[in-house]
This record gives structure tokens, sequence and C-alpha cells, in this order.
């Protein structure tokens, strides 16, 4: 056997989350939508409203927040209103890509400390409205804290908080039963009740004061909100549809699988409990690195919004292992190398240089679970481990290309017993709507007139990773594939969609001779079906009849 049996034990332990030996579920992490802690930080310095990749809200409503260090070392976010007037005033917090969770589990957690009893106000909401009351926390003077929602009241908590001291708050919400639970320190409110909404996610957090408050001070720490994404899922591999024993096939993301595997890795799918597979990654040969890589759907190239790819890993022992993001079809492009040392130390190299991870190590045999998220926009990356940062706010330095590469290997001078397995391997991309996906020629001809425009007008349509039209106004470009001669160039070439299709109504050859073109959207193309004889000019009909 390739695995030792105890590498194999301690799989099913980990991967499957279950304990072999206590024989109890373990529940893994939650994967965070918004993380905010607040570590990544300057004490001293006001908040920003750069939204949740920063850990930082979308608005802050006139009231004033700064961070400030509380113990050594340890940032909170202090919030006041300077009362020029005495409406309600909140921040607004959002999730990652201004997403709207309306599945599975929703949890929101923090902890948030008053300086006095005042009106205080917390609302859960759908994404940029606040129409949809999932749940209000009304603070009072008296210390209380009265609790509604689309149904109406809850419940009051009589002494439910006391100036200056903590106050840990979890409300979960069940978006499949559509039910809410709310703890109050160590007081649950309200348990499996019905929140009366039934066709909008939660997608918005606002924190701040009712009206008529004294504007006193408050203090947050620790604000954490999870749930499933609902982005597009343009990779996911969980292996469950492979046989165990056998390697992996490289057939790419359409059959949930890798694109490209080096001579002398070996990839082999193993079963660690019934219905339940891991992928098993090697070398026999450690005296060069060896990679196993993946690609996007239609080898997509993500260059805006949020790329997010999630995974579990297991390393069967200390030594030389990387995860790398590159662009779609080399290795040119920088854009995170996570690499693992033999000491257990961690370093993370991109376009920008390296950076040690001080204090982080990992742990031989034991799952560790990723998430990585891509800012795409704004040029940034985080890496979350077990939920919690490892790394924060790095500029990526790569500006020319998109992610398209996942790669995971095991490095040169590793050892041939160094295992690396994963697991639940899926990536995210927020903007998934609206990245060109697949071309497709609906509309073509076989011959045309060099100088005048073709016709009847080329027509190319487009869809994203759903197989569904792109936005209007999605550019797309036709280029010469092949053909004619050299120097010929292509007027009226560059189009947008309505409706999915781009019409090249002005599309016109300068120069006679047979020609293949190939249609470009973002990193997507197509390349055309029938070649273009064009011909010399026909000076009748373009001058027009007399």
């Amino acid at each position: 056997m390739r695995v030792l049996l105890v590498s194999l034990l301690l799989i099913v332990c980990s991967l499957v989350t279950f304990d072999c030996l206590a024989g109890n579920v373990v529940v893994l992490p939650p994967r965070h939508a918004l993380y905010a802690d607040f570590q990544n930080k300057t004490p001293g310095q006001p908040l920003g409203i750069r939204g949740a990749t920063f850990g930082e809200p979308v608005t802050l409503s006139n009231l004033d927040a700064s961070v400030i260090e509380g113990a050594p070392g340890q940032n909170r976010l202090h919030v006041s209103n300077n009362l020029s007037n005495t409406n309600a005033r909140r921040m607004r917090w959002q999730l990652m890509g201004n997403a709207e969770l309306d599945t599975g589990e929703v949890v929101i957690s923090f902890d948030i400390s008053a300086s006095a009893r005042d009106k205080f106000s917390i609302l859960v909401r759908e994404n940029n409205g606040s129409s949809q009351s999932f749940l209000n926390l009304n603070f009072s003077t008296t210390g209380s804290i009265t609790s509604a929602d689309e149904n109406g009241t809850i419940a009051t908590t009589l002494n439910a908080y006391v100036a200056n001291v903590p106050l840990h708050v979890e409300l979960v919400f069940d978006m499949v039963a559509r039910t809410s639970t709310v703890i109050l320190g160590s007081t649950t409110v309200a348990s499996g009740r019905a929140f009366g909404i039934s066709d909008r996610g939660i997608g918005s957090l606002l924190m701040g004061y009712s009206s008529s408050s004294n504007g006193s001070p408050f203090d947050l720490d620790n604000l954490k909100i999870s749930g499933p994404l609902p982005f597009p899922v343009a990779l996911e591999a969980d292996f469950e549809d492979k046989t165990a024993g056998l390697p992996i096939g490289t057939g790419g993301a359409a059959v949930h699988e890798p694109n490209v595997k080096d001579a002398g890795l070996d990839a082999i799918v193993l079963q660690v409990a019934p219905a339940v597979n891991i992928l098993d990654i090697a070398s026999a040969n450690t005296s060069t690195t060896k990679k196993l890589r993946w690609h996007l759907f239609d080898d997509l190239a993500v260059r805006s919004g949020l790329f997010i790819v999630d995974f579990d890993a297991l390393m069967t022992t200390r030594d030389l292992y990387g995860i790398l993001l590159r662009e779609k079809t080399t290795a040119a492009q920088n854009f995170m190398s996570l690499n693992y040392k033999s000491t257990g130390a961690m370093e993370v190299l991109d376009a920008s240089g390296s950076v040690v991870l001080n204090g982080v190590s990992y742990d031989a045999g034991r799952v560790y679970q990723y998430r990585m998220v891509f800012d795409m926009d704004a040029g940034i990356y985080e890496i979350f481990r077990d939920g919690l940062p490892l790394l924060r706010e790095r500029a990526h330095g790569i500006t020319a290309s998109g992610i398209g590469g996942i790669l995971y290997s095991i490095a040169h001078g590793a050892l041939t017993s160094a295992h690396l397995q994963i697991d639940s391997l899926r990536v995210y991309v927020s903007d998934g709507a609206s990245i060109s996906s697949d071309l497709d020629f609906l509309q073509e001809v076989t011959s045309a007139f060099e100088d005048q425009p073709v016709t009847p007008a080329i027509k190319v349509g487009v869809v994203n990773i759903l197989d569904q039209p792109v936005p209007d106004g999605t550019l797309v470009t036709l280029e010469i594939e092949s053909g004619g001669p050299p120097g010929e160039t292509l007027i009226g070439a560059s189009e947008t969609t309505t409706a999915g299709v781009a019409t090249f109504a002005a599309l016109e050859f300068d120069s006679q001779g047979t020609y293949r073109l190939i249609a470009r959207s973002l990193d997507a193309a197509k390349i055309g079906n029938v070649d273009i004889v064009v011909g010399p000019r026909d000076v009748i009909f373009s001058n027009g009849f007399d």
C-alpha cells in the first residue's frame, strides 16, 4: 500500500470529521463571509468603509469609529455618536462580494461592551436594504434587551447587559426552516423562532443607536458571519464520484479532475470511510518539484470580483509541500505560493515578495480547513485556516492577468514518504454572472468583399459560467486567427452584447484573402467554424445605383 495504515486512520478521523477513538462527530470550524477582529488595523486610526474583505463596514452613517488597543496586542473597535442630531444612526456591515445568504445555517457572533446603558440598536437585514427584519435587538437605558423580527416581539431579557462588561451575542439562522436562535451571554432568548421572511436572505448587519440615544460609546470585537456562499462555483472536487484505488484522471473541471499531472507524481483516490473519498498526492521522484494542476470550468481566468478557494488538507509528515495560485495556462504569474517547510514553518510568496508566517506552523497527520479570498479589484488576498486568519490584506502585486490555475505540489528535496492529501476543493467567483465563460458563433458568412461591411452581420453569443447570457454591454472582439496577407486589419471588430449576443454590423476586411476568425471576451475565446473568402471590392454596389 502507498499510504501507511496510520495515515489512513488519521484521514478517517480528520477529513471525515469523525473521532475514531471517542466515536464522536467533530464539527469543523465555519468559513466566514465576514471576519472583523480589528487585529489587522492600526490602533488610533479611524475605521475605513472598504467592506468585508478588509474587515470594515460599507458605511458609518456619521458615527465615529476608531480602532483602540485594549490589552497589549488586542484591538477592538470604539464607536460613539457625536449627537449632531439624535436620529437613529447605524453603521452597515455587508458580506464578502455583497452576498446574501439564503440557505443552510447562518451564524452571526460578536462581543459588545457599552460604556453606559443607552439606546443601542442591532438589526439583521437583507443585502443593500433594510426592509426585511430578520431580527432586531434593541438595548435600553434600563439594561434590558428587546428582541423582534418580522413576526413581532420575541422577548425581553431584563438586566441583559451591564455597563463596561462585554456581552457575547450569537445569532443562529436556519435558512431552510426559516427560524432563528438568539443567545445573549449564557441565556438563550429564543430557539426555533420563525422569523417570518420567506423570499430573501441575510446580507447585512446594522449596528449603532436608536433615536433619542445619549450617544454613549460602545466597543465591538470579534464580529463574524458564516454561512454557505451563494456565488457561482467555478471548480469543485470532493472525489466521491471517483473509483477508490485508482489514479485521478486529467479530464479537467467538467469531470471534477485536474488538467495536468506531472510525470512521476502519484495522485490516487482513497476511500477512507464508506462513500467518502479523498485524494492522496505523492512524488516518486523528488529530484524536481512535481505538481498537480487544476483549471476552472471553461478554462476561466478571474480578473474581477472575488476569487475564493476552499479545501481541506493533511500532510502525512512534515516535509516540503506547496499550494500555488497562478494564471490559467502557465505559471509565470505568482498570485500566491503557500510553502510548507520540513520544520513545520510556513511561508507565503507572491509577486510582491515573501513573508514568513511568524508563529504559524502545521502538524503532520492533522487536517486543516482553508479558505483563500482574493479581492481581484483591490489586488489583495487573505488566507484563513480553521476559521482564523493567517494573512490579512496582502497585495499580490499582479495587475495584468487573472487567476485560473490551482496547483498542489511536492517540492524538490522532499522525502518520497511525504504525502499531501486533499478533499472538498471548491472555487467560488462572486461576479460569475458577468464573467464570459463560453462563446459561440451564432451567425457566420463564407464570403465578403474587401472594404465593405460583412453581410449578413456576424453574431457571437456569450454565456457565463452558469450558461446564462452575460450582462448587456459585455465587450466581444473579433481577430484574425489564420489566413490573409500579413498586416491585415479588421474594421468594426469590437462590439458589446445585447441579450448575450454581440452583432458585428460594421465589420470590414481591408484586404482580399481567405480568413478564419476568433472571437474573444475577456479570457474566453472561440475559433470560427468556417473560412471567409474576401473578394475584390464590389464597386457597383458600393457606389449604389445611378
